[in-house]
């Protein structure tokens, strides 16, 4: 028991310092994943804010080319207007000269939304392009730093993940099952030290028979209170 009790000793040891240099990453992984969510939103609107622009001045060159066709019918309608000989043509005329004026009028109202609409979108479109360069520069950034932090840390992290492959398989599987639970729920702690007669992770006091058995190594003793395993620290106890 004592040699496990060192095993599982030692695969805290090397868990911590593993942790230590996923840390030194900080929230640079996530910062790149948020970054790069962003700028792709950023890109789809405006696809979506181009598409919008180009549709308006379709709209706007189609209305121009309505409102010459029916200014000619207006002109020709009135000068019609005097070859008349009856109430009834002169009516049905200045009918179609008003229905054309009104249409005319709504192709014209309809120019100056889509015209205003384009003004606002070509605004947005601006400042998302200056938005999404800013967030690709800072990107940039925020990737050379990662790529140098990972190659700093990545022929560490190499050993400790060899030295940690091969001790896990040479610690019984019960205790390796046991370590991992306590591990995940204990914020990455799952072996501690036993210092002033209480355990050091959940600072609860262990009951004397327990402490007898920990300072004498001859079992794999775990705290009542949080389940990690515990261990007689000479160091600790001198702190």
């Amino acid at each position: 028991m004592q040699k496990v009790l060192q095993q599982l000793i030692e695969l805290q040891e090397l868990d911590t310092r593993r942790d230590v240099l996923i840390a030194r990453l900080g929230d640079l992984p996530e910062t790149v994943k948020t970054l790069e969510k962003q700028i792709g939103n950023e890109k789809e609107q405006n696809i979506i804010r181009q598409t919008g622009i180009e549709e308006n001045e379709s709209l706007i060159q189609s209305n121009k080319a309505k409102i010459e066709d029916l200014k000619e019918k207006i002109v020709r309608y009135k000068e019609q207007l005097y070859l008349v000989t009856t109430n009834r043509e002169y009516d049905a005329l200045t009918a179609e000269i008003e229905f054309n004026e009104e249409a005319v009028r709504t192709a014209e109202g309809q120019i100056l939304q889509a015209g205003e609409e384009n003004d606002r979108l070509r605004e947005a479109l601006e400042r998302s392009e200056k938005n999404v360069q800013d967030m690709d520069a800072h990107l940039v950034e925020v990737r050379n730093s990662l790529e140098e932090t990972q190659k700093q840390t990545e022929e560490e992290k190499a050993v400790i993940e060899a030295k940690r492959s091969e001790l896990s398989a040479a610690i019984p599987r019960n205790f390796i099952s046991m370590y991992t639970r306590v591990r995940n729920a204990r914020n990455g702690l799952a072996v501690v030290a036993l210092v002033r007669d209480a355990c050091s992770g959940c600072h609860n006091r262990v009951i004397p028979q327990k402490r007898v058995n920990i300072y004498k190594r001859n079992q794999v003793i775990t705290c009542d209170y949080c389940g990690r395993f515990l261990y007689a620290s000479l160091e600790k106890e001198e702190e």
